[in-house]
């Protein structure tokens, strides 16, 4: 059954030539000051990671163990890590030997060309599930939103991560409508390999397990129930396996302090002030339109399932989404509070929700409201990125120029 409303002839689809603009409108974003030295918001992850990557271009892996180590330049001396999967300071470690460079542009390009993948991926999520002028609307927010254009290029693990994320909830979603066991088997290889990078994307395995159980409860339907199963032992045993590997240089005892720190707010630092500070960071990365449209859909999504109705296809990929973006946040409330990018990994949800809302809103409204509906949306999300981006290159950080300084001694 065709998801497509008719909303009128003024209605365009996502074309692969508007797509392909748009995604050399993102690396273009990508590519501002992308030269610079590590100086801007959570730029000091990007020196970080650089220099656990050229500790390994500079001893080998056979000395490294692939592990996360500092190479102290004065005296030899190694300092571990050992809180996430290094397959990330691998990875520019390979890139560094592939380029010839290791330098501030060199790692951002790589974060950037992982995060263009994410873009194709979305556009084309959109073309299949929203094929009219709300589609590309909400295309252009993924090219132009802070939160994609300018931490799109963050040498840290939510650009490296998020398209193994997208396309595990793909497969997982393909194969529960229908699809073969090809796409199921895809969705928790890509899981494996993300987990390789960083630990949030095991979070996409609980919300895979309850869409298993929903499903199995609606129709009966063993598979969906050994499906669920599977993915909880899967996502056990990757998780205890990767532990042990991970914390070998520094015990599972640090390993552990470091999760427990991440899983409480502390102090006396209540939640409706963390509440307070996601919606900021969400209305400034993201924009106020763009904001609007995630909570409108999830209220949305929650009265049509307060009332029994039907999710359509897209409305179930949606609520996807959204489950396996907001599960971080949720359950890493400090490092929510810290860091804005936390917010990352709901890129997917934010922008479907744009083009789900404005279809809904464009469906009831005569064909001149809607476009100049549109027209605001698209200047509203333009002027408040063009905004945001100014401020955060025109701002250095401190703190991030005082860790720099704290991370010289090192490679």
């Amino acid at each position: 059954m065709s998801e497509r409303r008719a909303t009128g002839p003024a209605e365009r689809p996502l074309s692969p030539r508007a797509a392909a603009l748009l995604l050399v409108l993102l690396a273009t974003l990508l590519a501002v000051r992308s030269g610079d030295p590590w100086r801007y918001l959570h730029d000091d992850n990007g020196r970080r990671y650089s220099s656990y990557a050229r500790t390994h271009l500079a001893l080998g892996l056979a000395r490294t163990g692939g592990h996360d180590y500092f190479l102290d330049g004065r005296d030899g001396r190694l300092v571990p890590y050992g809180h996430h999967p290094p397959a990330l300071s691998l990875l520019l470690a390979g890139w560094f030997a592939v380029t010839g460079h290791d330098g501030p542009r060199a790692a951002r390009a790589l974060a950037g060309i992982f995060h263009l993948v994410s873009a194709g991926l979305v556009f084309g999520l959109l073309r299949r599930h929203h094929p009219g002028t709300p589609g590309v609307v909400a295309a252009l927010a993924f090219a132009v939103v802070p939160m994609s254009s300018f931490f799109g290029k963050m040498v840290n693990f939510e650009p490296f991560v998020l398209p193994f994320m997208i396309g595990a909830v793909i497969g997982w979603f393909r194969w529960a409508e229908g699809g073969s066991m090809a796409w199921l088997a895809l969705a928790f290889l890509l899981v494996l390999l993300g987990t390789l990078i960083d630990w949030p994307i095991l979070l996409a395995l609980p919300v895979f397990i309850a869409d298993a159980l929903r499903r199995w409860r609606r129709t009966g339907d063993g598979t969906f129930a050994l499906a669920g199963a599977v993915a909880c032992v899967f996502g056990l045993a990757l998780a205890g396996a990767l532990a042990v590997w991970v914390s070998s240089p520094v015990g599972l005892g640090e390993l552990g302090r470091a999760w427990s720190f991440r899983l409480h707010l502390h102090g006396h630092y209540p939640w409706w002030r963390l509440v307070g500070k996601l919606f900021d960071y969400n209305r400034r990365y993201f924009t106020e339109p763009v904001l609007a449209a995630s909570l409108v859909a999830a209220a949305l999504l929650v009265r049509d399932a307060w009332r029994r109705r039907p999710f359509m296809p897209r409305e179930r990929l949606l609520a996807l989404f959204g489950a396996v973006g907001i599960l971080p946040v949720v359950g890493f409330p400090t490092s929510a509070r810290y860091h804005a990018y936390w917010q990352f990994y709901l890129l997917p949800y934010a922008t479907l929700a744009v083009a789900h809302v404005l279809e809904t809103l464009g469906g009831r409204m005569a064909p001149a409201r809607r476009r100049f509906l549109h027209a605001v949306v698209v200047l509203w999300i333009v002027i408040g990125s063009t905004q945001l981006l100014w401020v955060r290159y025109s701002r250095p950080s401190g703190y991030v120029a005082r860790k720099v300084r704290e991370l010289a001694p090192y490679l």
